[in-house]
């Protein structure tokens, strides 16, 4: 039980150990990958940008176009030659383009349409062959983008998309599809960014127009740009702080893109998720290895409940087998007396017929008769001791439980020519199991005797075992020794580890048995304390076992 507990501590320690280095490891992981997550977080806002950058593209070609369409059916059809023509086709294209908020026509003569509705010179507005977006695109002859801070009709930013118009080869008009710069920043809110990323819309003075929640970090990025504008470097990314920040430049406008996050925060979002995930995963693995020592410390128990009762069932069969082989010598010592006592009462019954019994005679038939009856009772009395199932303590004298194994065994030892010496001691009685002692000498005796058999074939003599019993202040120690064939050194290490034969017509389970007895039940030992020339096996026990 002791050696299962420390087994246990131990696998805890394993799984902590595991446990610990999955940590680290996943640390290392991290560090490792650090630097190459934030290198692919960079790629990936600079593509964001692109992506943000292309869309803008298409959707400002988009526009110009609309308003290109329009301006050469308005060239072909000669629509500015008449007032009415021009309002109805400025109407039509206002109500027919959702894209654009306004739709606004200024000529050369000075006359203003917008939406189809011309707007008298006379109205206070200032002198409109001045109007930025007019003179810009007049001077390009081709399409302009501008933005206009705060449009006369929408009173709000626009960015107003213009074309030239032409009547007869000649300059004649500017016509604008308008666009409020609310739908731009509605536009870029729908490109998907990954958590603590932001984009932007910066102008060619350096002026943020896309609202962003870090006011500082905004401020930042206008002073960067105007440097930037100012040394005329060409740049596609920034650094700020901990933030990086793509950039690319909006087509038909001298605008930027922006696209950016801060990768300390996004460094700090992935050791929390990594951390979560990794205390998810090492909680993970303890409970797959304690599920793992549990499903095992089951399968141990069963397999030990099995061991146990197959052992249960080899034990018998050991005790079987040394039953039968004492029985067989023990009826010669029951027949005996038993021939001996019916001899004696035919001849006592002869004499009386003759009538020449007399007193002496009968006396001593008597006599011989109760030795006889004494002789039978004594071996009864041993071997049902001996089979006693019950492993009760009891106060014994070793020398006689010795002797009487020895007198259970006088037959089997004789018909083998083994002679079995005693040698002298001083004797002493103990607390034990006498049986379960006497079991593990009678397997001891018995290999003792077989080994002998087996050297010694033709030289009888030479079959002698010997038994020294000595004693310390605790322990009794029982060393029976033979000069048989040994037991080799490969041989010493298995006999008590399984039980399997080490002879050829062995049960194989002697000794295995011998040494767990004396383990588990009598507070003792079994030990082979020489190998051969004698070979020496040491019964040890407790002289005062506890109940």
């Amino acid at each position: 039980m002791k050696q299962r507990y420390f087994s246990n501590i131990n696998i805890y320690m394993v799984i902590i150990i595991a446990s610990v280095f999955v940590v680290l490891l996943g640390i290392n992981t991290y560090e490792s990958a650090k630097d190459r997550l934030i290198e692919l977080s960079n790629k990936n806002k600079i593509t964001i940008g692109e992506n943000i950058l292309d869309t803008f593209g298409f959707w400002f070609d988009e526009r110009i176009n609309a308003v290109n369409r329009a301006s050469n059916f308005i060239e072909h059809s000669n629509i500015l030659k008449s007032d009415s023509q021009t309002a109805s086709f400025l109407k039509n294209f206002y109500e027919n383009s959702p894209e654009f908020d306004v739709v606004q026509l200024l000529t050369e003569k000075g006359d203003i349409w917008v939406n189809g509705e011309k707007i008298s010179p006379n109205d206070n507005i200032a002198p409109r062959s001045g109007l930025i977006w007019y003179v810009e695109t007049k001077n390009v002859q081709g399409p302009t983008v501008n933005f206009m801070h705060k449009h006369r009709s929408l009173n709000q930013g626009t960015l107003n998309f213009c074309v030239p118009n032409y009547m007869d080869g000649e300059f004649a008009a500017v016509l604008c599809g308008v666009v409020k710069v609310e739908s731009i920043f509605e536009k870029i809110k729908n490109f998907k960014l990954p958590p603590d990323s932001y984009s932007f819309i910066v102008t060619h003075s350096g002026e943020i127009l896309t609202p962003m929640s870090d006011q500082k970090l905004k401020k930042d990025i206008e002073e960067s740009f105007k440097e930037l504008f100012l040394t005329n470097i060409d740049k596609k990314t920034l650094n700020l702080g901990s933030n990086f920040i793509a950039i690319s430049e909006i087509k038909y406008l001298n605008w930027f893109v922006g696209a950016g996050s801060d990768n300390s925060k996004e460094t700090s979002k992935l050791i929390g998720d990594i951390g979560k995930n990794s205390v998810a995963l090492l909680f993970g693995f303890i409970a797959l290895a304690l599920i793992a020592n549990l499903l095992h410390n089951l399968m141990y128990a069963k397999i030990n409940k099995r061991k146990k009762e197959y052992e249960i069932i080899l034990a018998h069969k050991a005790k079987m087998s040394e039953a039968g082989e004492l029985i067989s010598g023990i009826n010669h010592q029951f027949i005996q007396p038993v021939n001996s006592l019916n001899l004696m009462i035919s001849t006592l019954l002869m004499l009386e017929y003759e009538d020449k019994l007399d007193k002496k005679t009968l006396k001593d038939m008597l006599v011989s008769g109760e030795k006889s009856v004494m002789l039978l009772n004594d071996t009864i009395k041993i071997f049902r001791n001996f089979y006693n199932t019950n492993e009760s303590l009891s106060e014994f004298s070793v020398k006689q439980s010795i002797k009487n194994l020895l007198t259970l065994m006088h037959t089997e030892l004789s018909r083998a020519n083994v002679s079995v010496n005693l040698n002298e001691f001083e004797d002493k009685k103990v607390k034990q199991i006498e049986n379960i002692i006497q079991q593990i000498l009678l397997i001891l005796l018995h290999n003792a005797k077989d080994a002998l058999m087996d050297k010694f074939k033709d030289d009888v003599a030479s079959r002698r075992i010997s038994i020294d019993v000595k004693f310390d202040d605790e322990r009794c120690y029982i060393d029976v020794s033979e000069f048989g064939g040994g037991v080799s050194d490969e041989l010493a290490k298995a006999i008590f580890a399984e039980p399997r034969t080490t002879k050829k017509h062995g049960s194989g389970i002697g000794l295995y048995f011998a040494k767990k007895l004396a383990n588990e039940k009598i507070g003792g030992d079994l030990t082979l304390l020489n190998k051969a020339m004698p070979t020496v096996f040491e019964l040890s026990f407790e002289m005062n076992l506890k109940g």
